[in-house]
């Protein structure tokens, strides 16, 4: 009681005059979120504040609830722009990306990406719209082609029907149209048709994506934990260069802010290049499973196990540990190629690494009782304090 009576006498009578600063800002809020005004900006012109700034950037994020999207949102609302959140279903998935912006900021809106309308509805107000949805898997209701190319094909026509100034899209490093794998020749297929339309958008392709609570460190060591041996195709040779998320994210919003990058495809990758077996047997150390082997598996029973996984996924709605696709994937490096656009070029300049970072991303896998305790980089263990 004490405590509200202080703040009720601390707080400005009815009458006096808001303090200067405060009315400063409401008027420009005001400003900002009129009509007209929020697609009038200069890139030139921005000045990156905190979160109750304003920075000019009204942004429409498709995916913002996925791993990636998400923290898209967050780089974007911690800077003042305005974030449009299309979602389905009822919006508890998106909920928590209400925090990541200032009060009105992070504005959900339902759509349906088979909606056209809807789409247009998305995208009116903004200046940039960036596209963040994937998904590694098919499922009863959509396909590949409908996830990818048709989604791009529905942004693309909504964009360019509103006048959309920026348009960023998130594909695969190896996506190309005479790949064996579906979900890499759709991403390619879709890349073109968005390029079709809106010429001058921004893609960038990105490798395996790995952070906290992913789908790449965290896939593989449920098949550790779960199968006495982990599937190694063609022996286990191939490269991956896997990158950070938050890495991933920053890329993104740096995108937003360089002109230069219209029209340009990036390369995303991370700083060291790792043999994929070398990865596996790394792995099952950070998970304590003595009792399972990377194993060389040839290609075809490889395909076939991956085959009832996405069956079991598809049809029952359970958790898969790795699909067909997937496996068709593995035979081929994942690396990002030369003399191209990398994550340099869009001002992420120290990269993380994986190797001796895994155990943050296996936090809902890892378990004390598996082995010793772990000994996280830069923090100290029990022993350490008591002694």
């Amino acid at each position: 009681l004490i405590s509200v009576s202080a703040m009720m006498q601390a707080w400005p009578r009815a009458g006096k005059r808001v303090p200067q600063s405060l009315s400063v800002f409401c008027q420009q809020r005001n400003k900002f979120h009129s009509t007209g005004a929020a697609r009038d900006w200069d890139v030139e012109k921005v000045k990156l504040g905190g979160r109750s700034s304003t920075s000019g950037i009204t942004a429409t994020v498709f995916g913002c609830s996925g791993y990636l999207g998400g923290r898209v949102v967050n780089n974007l609302g911690q800077v003042g722009s305005r974030v449009v959140c299309p979602y389905r279903g009822d919006g508890m998935g998106i909920r928590h990306l209400k925090m990541m912006g200032d009060l009105g900021m992070i504005v959900p809106t339902k759509f349906d990406i088979r909606d056209q309308e809807s789409v247009e509805k998305a995208v009116s107000k903004s200046n940039v719209v960036i596209n963040c949805i994937g998904n590694p898997w098919e499922t009863r209701n959509f396909t590949y082609r409908q996830t990818y190319v048709d989604t791009n094909e529905a942004i693309a026509k909504a964009c360019a029907k509103a006048g959309v100034e920026r348009v960023i899209n998130i594909s695969a490093v190896n996506a190309s149209l005479d790949s064996e794998s579906p979900w890499l020749q759709a991403n390619a297929e879709a890349d073109e048709v968005l390029h079709d339309i809106f010429p001058g958008a921004t893609t960038i392709k990105v490798t395996r994506m790995f952070g906290r609570m992913d789908r790449f460190v965290n896939q593989y060591a449920v098949l550790a934990q779960k199968y006495p041996f982990t599937p190694l195709i063609d022996g286990g040779e191939q490269l991956l260069q896997p990158v950070c998320v938050d890495d991933v994210a920053d890329a993104v919003a740096n995108a937003v802010l360089k002109p230069e990058s219209i029209g340009k495809t990036y390369y995303v990758g991370g700083p060291e290049t790792l043999v994929f077996k070398e990865f596996i047997e790394e792995l099952q150390t950070q998970v304590y499973c003595s009792n399972s082997n990377a194993m060389p598996v040839p290609t075809k029973i490889a395909r076939l196990f991956g085959y009832i996984q996405g069956q079991i996924r598809t049809f029952l709605y359970v958790f898969a540990t790795i699909s067909e696709d997937e496996i068709i994937q593995l035979q081929y490096d994942n690396v990002v190629p030369n003399n191209v656009l990398t994550l340099e070029d869009l001002d992420v300049t120290n990269p993380t690494k994986l190797m001796g970072r895994t155990l943050e991303s296996l936090a809902a896998i890892h378990r004390g009782e598996r082995g010793p305790p772990v000994q996280m980089p830069g923090r100290r263990t029990w022993d350490d304090v008591t002694n």
